[in-house]
């Protein structure tokens, strides 16, 4: 699926440059059940399916892909306000430093580097030294607060490196 592209890019002084990069994939989260303090959400893929338990009050997230796992979401920070993700067996697996509004900031997860960008129903992801970007439809993100992002976000993560990083095509 992440298949190398090449395209010549002609600048304005005659010089050819090509760019490499890779074909941007695409996912989405659909909300299927809400109730006051529960979100239910379902990863709809081709290749895999994931569903998220995101509960408000408790600021935790279960996830279930393949396995299922539970992590809370702990936010820190005077200064500079951080997100730490938790596992059951409290040991930090990720981080987000959101700016300003929290629709945008940088994401560590499993000592890999991401940045993301909410805008309307999109989050963008992407990442230099992995070479990947990715675009994550979020039905309804209007209801979101900045936890539940991070669920989200940690949630796409987690399926990513499980499936699409770690089998990343070898480069003729």
């Amino acid at each position: 699926m992440n298949k190398l592209l090449t395209a010549p890019i002609v600048l304005q002084n005659s010089c050819t440059f090509f760019v490499q990069f890779f074909k941007t994939l695409f996912m989405r989260w659909a909300i299927t059940h809400t109730t006051t303090q529960l979100h239910y959400w379902k990863l709809e893929e081709d290749q895999f399916s994931a569903e998220l338990k995101y509960n408000k009050q408790a600021q935790s997230f279960r996830l279930t892909a393949g396995d299922k796992r539970l992590f809370f979401i702990e936010k820190t920070g005077f200064l500079q306000n951080k997100f730490l993700l938790r596992t059951e067996y409290s040991v930090i697996t990720g981080e987000v430093y959101p700016v300003k509004n929290w629709h945008s900031g940088l994401a560590t997860f499993e000592n890999r580097k991401y940045h993301y960008f909410l805008k309307g129903n999109l989050l963008e992801l992407s990442s230099k030294k992995e070479n990947f970007s990715m675009t994550i439809e979020v039905n309804n993100a209007d209801i979101l607060n900045d936890s539940e992002l991070c669920a989200l976000l940690f949630s796409t993560l987690r399926v990513l490196t499980k499936s699409y990083i770690q089998t990343k095509p070898v480069l003729a």
